[in-house]
């Protein structure tokens, strides 16, 4: 479902992580894959996301303090400001059938899928192919 949302719909999320428990991870996670995509067709973002990304990784009850969660809360927070910049936006995502479901991937500006290897091929094209 995050996956899903415009540049800015991903932003009031993050920025939402403030009022999270530090205690739930499982929201972290997903919010981390949702804006890993946004990485692929806009390099820009990758310092802003890795960044989230390392920062939620110490959200472990192990290693879970108020020093990790203001940290986790200010990298969403700037990410949530870069995603912004982009106005609003929505990735475009691959359609295609694939062994787990549809691909999904985050399509390139030019060019096919970078997961086409993985896509199943059409009815059509399996029977031309026989």
């Amino acid at each position: 479902m995050l996956k899903q949302l415009m540049s800015t719909e991903l932003a009031d999320v993050l920025d939402g992580v403030q009022r999270q428990s530090p205690e739930l991870t499982g929201p972290l996670s997903m919010l981390d894959e949702a804006t890993l995509g946004w990485t692929w067709r806009y390099p820009q973002l990758t310092e802003a996301q890795q960044a989230f990304s390392r920062a939620r990784h110490q959200q472990f009850p192990r290693t879970r303090t108020e020093q990790t969660w203001q940290e986790v809360v200010a990298t969403a927070t700037a990410l949530a400001a870069a995603l912004r910049e982009l106005g609003d936006v929505r990735l475009e995502r691959c359609a295609a059938p694939a062994g787990w479901g549809t691909c999904g991937l985050v399509l390139p500006e030019q060019g096919p899928c970078l997961g086409e290897q993985e896509h199943l091929a059409s009815p059509a094209g399996s029977k031309a192919a026989q």
